[in-house]
């Protein structure tokens, strides 16, 4: 076996002193605090616009937050930045704008309407803010507005005060009621509905489905649930069975439960529009010439005209 001799290394060196840490600056909490203010100030407007009860996923609340930044900063034909904040800082309202943008779609300024189609339009909103107001349980009005959005021309918001994780009979009842505001004012003011209801149509024929068929709330049908096997929301379709589980004649019942249900909420908002003619009359004269009115708005045309109404009472 050949030896192979090993090559001197180095000349050992004494290990370096020991260091101490340096003494503890402004730099080392700097970036911390300034991650925190910044989080706190993206996150109270947030706190503010996030009253409406909306499942956000993930994917949606980076959505809402990136349309707000966009919103924030508008860049025009001649590259001038107009917006209310220069620095590209989104604020409430741009937060507020950025949900609608995500819920209802792109507004649609070209999409300009006949001054007969925004006089009708004003009148369905108008229906369904005043029904809101009025009815006890449902959920309150934040804005009311005819601008095009999407496939909408018009959108009465409510924001719950609290998220709710069951529903009353009487909050479904005021919610169909709510549904077909709409078309009630139309044929109060109109004297004939429109094609402006249809999806109010659908989603109230959902929900008084589900209160037949899967919430036992129907008399006729009584304390029997037909429900999907997989978990619904409110509002969600759950026209999905491959195979029913009832007859027939069960079916033929829960469409009588149904149809008594819209035809009940429907004639209970007529009779609550006529009874305020004149705040439905006034509050879509505000939609035509303003577009877009906050909640309170509506409450205020509501308070305006019950003193009015009770002096006639009492002159009469």
């Amino acid at each position: 076996m050949r030896r192979v001799k090993a090559k001197p290394g180095p000349p050992n060196e004494p290990p370096p002193p020991p260091t101490t840490p340096p003494p503890p600056n402004w730099r080392s909490w700097l970036l911390p605090a300034a991650m925190t203010i910044f989080l706190l100030w993206l996150l109270i407007p947030i706190m503010f616009t996030g009253s409406a009860a909306t499942p956000y996923s993930y994917s949606d609340f980076v959505t809402k937050v990136s349309a707000g930044q966009v919103k924030a900063v508008t860049i025009d034909d001649q590259g001038a930045v107009s917006g209310d904040l220069k620095d590209g800082a989104s604020d409430a309202h741009d937060l507020d704008a950025a949900r609608d943008r995500v819920l209802l779609g792109r507004r649609e300024t070209s999409n300009a309407l006949l001054p007969q189609e925004r006089h009708a339009v004003a009148v369905h909103e108008s229906g369904h803010a005043l029904l809101a107001t009025l009815c006890e349980h449902a959920d309150p009005v934040a804005k009311v507005t005819i601008l095009p959005a999407g496939l909408t021309l018009g959108v009465t918001e409510q924001l719950p005060e609290a998220e709710r994780h069951l529903y009353s009979e009487s909050y479904l009842a005021d919610l169909l009621a709510v549904r077909l505001g709409g078309r009630a004012a139309e044929l109060v003011v109109f004297g004939e509905g429109s094609t402006g209801a249809a999806n109010d149509l659908a989603a109230a024929t959902q929900i008084a489905t589900r209160m037949v068929r899967d919430f036992g709330l129907s008399p006729a049908l009584g304390p029997v649930g037909y429900s999907s096997a997989t978990p619904q929301y409110l509002g969600e379709d759950a026209e999905n069975f491959q195979r029913k589980p009832y007859s027939e004649r069960t079916q033929k019942i829960i469409d009588e439960e149904v149809a008594r249900l819209l035809s009940g909420a429907e004639k209970r908002a007529i009779d609550l529009l006529r009874a305020h003619r004149g705040a439905l009359d006034r509050l879509a004269a505000i939609m035509v010439e303003h577009e877009t009115i906050a909640g309170d708005v509506v409450g205020s045309v509501l308070q305006a005209e019950r003193p009015a109404a009770t002096g006639l009472g009492v002159t009469a």
